[in-house]
């Protein structure tokens, strides 16, 4: 079991960046339907940390991926749209 799970800032900041968008185009009620799918997603990922998808990002870190909803992926380090290719996914999560 995880005892914690650190959102970088890339992310924290992308997090921001969708809720704000959902806010603006469809309202308080999708933005904490959001919210409160990521936080079900961490606390899956606290209790079941090898339950999200292992991503083959070449890297010294393991990153996994939780679908949120119908197109984001919660990447630990970055949020990512699912419609993306791979290699755009690993650009997204490195910077």
């Amino acid at each position: 079991m995880l005892h914690r799970i650190v959102f970088q800032k890339r992310a924290r900041q992308q997090f921001q960046s969708i809720c704000d968008y959902l806010a603006d185009e469809f309202g308080e009620r999708v933005t904490d339907k959001f919210i409160f799918e990521v936080e079900q997603c961490v606390a899956t990922l606290m209790k079941f940390p090898e339950s999200g998808h292992l991503e083959p990002i070449e890297s010294k870190y393991v990153y996994r991926s939780k679908i949120v909803g119908m197109y984001n992926t919660l990447v630990i380090a970055a949020f990512a749209d699912m419609r993306m290719h791979p290699d755009n996914v690993k650009k997204v999560v490195l910077g």
